[in-house]
């Protein structure tokens, strides 16, 4: 070897190594680039993404469960209010665009379980929810707890002559005529608790609507929603509101101290507000079943549960291990009479139909 290829090799070896460190340095920034837009592709289409919410509760703990959910996890919700009656027509259709139905009774929940509308998912806390509050294969599970009873103005009534009402008899008084507001059951899951109690606590369908009926002759509107009669005796338009009894706690609160809670001595129905993931949102994209599940997750934790006190929509949490407000609960001396549930939701278009021809005509 020449002296000058001699002195040439040392620098051709040192050089060799240099320009492959180069190459692997250069090649390795160019997969950081590729990999970063890939993660910022992701989290872009997370961020532009909205968990889409149907809803059939109150107003106000609709918009809370979301905002404290958007604020806990940092996805964003849209919001949709609608009764349960409205909801599960809506759900029904295949070109909906909802991930997620909360709110409203479980009888309406077994009715899409049973057209094949949710997505199986038993979320965290799922086992501290009583059997009879959840399905049990988890295509919706029970996240709050109603109790069906009247709320009266005490100042109405006592201006007609009439009582706190205690049962459901004291009702048929004639000197209720037009002062009575109650959910209509085509429309309202309230409602529908309604008839499938007088059905239940009378042992048979048409006794059920025979009540229903002479009912009908006192009661001056139906509301399209469970939670409206409250708001019409608030108002004084009516001396009492058959709904379930948070409604009628959230009016007290927010002024109307002539209102008064009572319960049926023959017994009343219940409501078991669900959630579930609804079918489709499993085919839209991973994103939006993993936020599902994760508002699920949520909506059953403590904190979730607690939800409503800021509002004044406090609410019977499921979950048996919580405590739950004194005012909700069903006095020792009244009891919880209903169908059973896969017969409620069975019956639950024949009955309303029923409704419609043997009460309203």
């Amino acid at each position: 070897m020449s002296a000058a290829a001699d002195a040439l090799g040392p620098v051709g070896r040192r050089g060799g190594p240099a320009r492959r460190w180069r190459t692997r340095l250069a090649g390795l920034l160019i997969l950081i680039t590729v990999v970063g837009w890939a993660v910022v592709g992701v989290v872009g289409n997370a961020r532009g993404s909205q968990l889409s919410v149907l809803c059939s509760s109150i107003d106000d703990i609709c918009q809370e469960w979301a905002d404290v959910f958007t604020a806990e996890t940092g996805i964003r919700v849209t919001m949709t209010r609608r009764s349960a009656g409205e909801a599960l027509t809506l759900i029904s259709q295949p070109s909906h665009h909802f991930d997620v139905w909360h709110g409203g009774p479980s009888e309406a929940y077994a009715t899409g379980t049973s057209r094949g509308l949710f997505v199986a998912y038993r979320p965290r806390g799922w086992s501290q929810v009583p059997a009879f509050a959840r399905d049990k294969e988890g295509y919706w599970t029970g996240t709050y707890q109603g109790i069906l009873g009247f709320c009266s103005d005490r100042s109405v009534l006592a201006r007609n002559g009439l009582p706190v009402p205690m049962s459901w008899q004291d009702l048929l008084n004639p000197r209720y005529r037009g002062l009575i507001s109650a959910p209509n059951p085509m429309f309202s899951g309230t409602g529908y608790t309604m008839v499938e109690t007088q059905v239940a606590r009378l042992g048979g369908e048409q006794a059920g609507m025979d009540w229903l009926r002479r009912l009908n002759s006192n009661v001056l509107q139906y509301t399209s929603s469970g939670l409206a009669p409250s708001g019409v005796v608030a108002r004084g338009e009516v001396a009492t509101a058959i709904t379930f009894t948070q409604h009628c706690v959230k009016q007290i609160e927010q002024g109307h101290r002539d209102l008064v809670v009572s319960y049926p001595r023959e017994g009343t129905g219940r409501e078991i507000g669900a959630v579930a993931i609804l079918r489709g949102t499993d085919h839209r994209s991973a994103w939006h079943l993993a936020a599902a599940r994760r508002y699920e997750d949520f909506i059953l934790s403590a904190k979730g549960q607690e939800l409503g006190k800021r509002t004044h929509s406090r609410q019977l949490p499921a979950r048996a291990d919580l405590p739950s407000d004194q005012r909700l609960r069903l006095p020792a001396d009244r009891r919880i009479v209903t169908l059973p549930l896969a017969e409620g939701a069975q019956r639950r278009e024949h009955l309303t139909e029923q409704f419609r021809e043997q009460v309203l005509g």
